[in-house]
């Protein structure tokens, strides 16, 4: 009996729908249409930034063959890069469970700016290009 009631308290906390905040983020919920939906039917909240580790690297045709790392939380590191507001940009993103380290995302890129289809800004976990 303890049992059924250990379980049933533990699924009425699943069912009550759990928020988690972020700064500059902002707010993420395990309730529609974050979770429970058919794109989406298992529950859960986002992993953290520091977790996610994501990181955005930077291809351009000043540096095809290099990218330059670029730091969500530090404009100084955009200001210094070759990103250029005037160029399209575009982001490669990899899928959720790869690591982003597979070497065609570079090669994409590379061949994306070599092409001048668009400069690229590139993470671990996403990729970008921009001309």
């Amino acid at each position: 009996m303890l049992g059924i009631w250990a379980i049933s308290i533990s699924l009425l906390g699943t069912v009550n729908g759990a928020e988690i905040c972020y700064d500059r983020l902002g707010c993420f919920s395990d309730e529609s249409p974050w979770s429970g939906t058919a794109e989406r039917p298992i529950g859960g909240l986002p992993w953290s930034p520091e977790k996610i580790n994501t990181r955005f690297l930077l291809y351009t045709k000043e540096n095809q063959n290099s990218f330059q790392e670029i730091s969500a939380k530090d404009a100084a590191s955009l200001l210094s890069s070759n990103f250029k507001t005037s160029r399209k940009t575009r982001f490669i993103i990899h899928g959720f469970l790869e690591k982003g380290e597979e070497s065609w995302l570079s090669n994409m890129c590379k061949v994306c700016v070599t092409a001048r289809l668009f400069d690229l800004k590139s993470k671990i976990k996403i990729h970008i290009i921009y001309n």
